[in-house]
């Protein structure tokens, strides 16, 4: 008799226990609402985190009559030493039909890791009374008003505007367009870009040559390099001598029979020419002064050769 009752004793301390280690719940936040209302229902599940929940879906209708029109997402929230979790979700119910209901208790199936056994706890029955709008019968039917009208905001004749701006640009652009044909103008007209003249382009660079300050870091070779492409460049445009194309040599000797190029111009030439060579073929080191020289030289070169060409076109008007 005694083993019996310990036997007992010990079934139920184990279903005390079991009792307490899961625990369901749903809940109403009213137990009664108007036809069209909306109430809120929480489903909440907390066991072990060691426990894997199959959390319970309903359908979209319950009873027929009570609707699902929410479901929230499944929040997760922990105890203090993190073995034990609480599981909850919000659905959003309604109703259009007057009436008393029960809701079903709502099962939730689970298993309790290491164990596989498939277990289930079930939410108690709720009960949700669905009420009618009362009427005054004593009061006359009034006809259906009709629907309100809202005025417009500015941020929704935005479109509007735009749209107007639109058609007004466009019917300008047609004008415009009609009216340049019409004069047989060109719709566009692009500004005419300055051509500079040869001497104005090669002071230009020489003075960007300049800025730059290459035989200053160690760049003998690019300076001088740059310095003797642009006065070829500047031969060729001013006394239509293809000096890009020539040796140091040739281009002398061009300018010298074909050119009225200035006797003293070429000789500064010259020596620009075989200053750059040695710099550039032979690796030679030229002194501060003589890098400075052979710029100075350059440009002597540009106004002398100007200066003569100047002369000659007004001498021939003079004529």
């Amino acid at each position: 008799m005694h083993k019996f009752l310990l036997i007992i004793l010990f079934y139920l301390i184990g279903l005390s226990g079991f009792s307490q280690k899961v625990e369901v719940l749903s809940q109403l936040d009213t137990n009664a609402m108007l036809i069209g209302d909306h109430v809120a229902m929480e489903l909440r599940y907390t066991g072990s985190v060691k426990s894997q929940v199959l959390w319970p879906f309903l359908p979209d209708t319950i009873l027929g009559n009570i609707i699902v029109i929410g479901r929230g997402k499944i929040d997760t929230s922990y105890t203090s030493d993190k073995k034990r979790v609480t599981l909850s979700q919000e659905l959003n119910l309604t109703c259009y039909d007057s009436g008393f209901y029960t809701i079903p208790g709502i099962p939730f199936n689970y298993r309790d890791l290491p164990d596989t056994n498939r277990l289930t706890a079930t939410t108690p029955m709720l009960l949700l009374a669905v009420h009618t709008v009362k009427v005054d019968t004593t009061q006359a039917i009034k006809p259906i008003k009709s629907p309100i009208k809202i005025p417009l905001t500015f941020r929704e004749m935005i479109p509007w505007i735009l749209a107007i701006l639109g058609v007004f640009a466009v019917i300008i652009a047609v004008f415009w367009y009609l009216r340049k044909r019409k004069k047989n103008e060109p719709v566009f007209q692009l500004k005419p870009r300055v051509k500079m003249l040869p001497h104005e382009l090669a002071l230009q660079e020489f003075e960007k040559l300049r800025v730059k300050k290459l035989w200053q870091g160690g760049k003998i070779k690019e300076y001088h390099s740059e310095l003797t492409e642009i006065l070829r460049k500047y031969i060729e445009n001013q006394f239509n001598v293809a000096a890009l194309e020539q040796t140091s040599s040739e281009l002398v000797e061009n300018l010298k029979h074909d050119t009225e190029c200035p006797a003293q111009a070429i000789q500064k030439l010259e020596n620009i020419l075989v200053q750059a060579d040695l710099a550039k073929f032979a690796k030679s080191m030229p002194l501060p002064a003589e890098n400075e020289n052979s710029l100075s030289d350059g440009i002597d070169f540009v106004y002398m050769t100007t200066k003569k060409e100047s002369n000659t076109t007004e001498k021939s008007s003079g004529d």
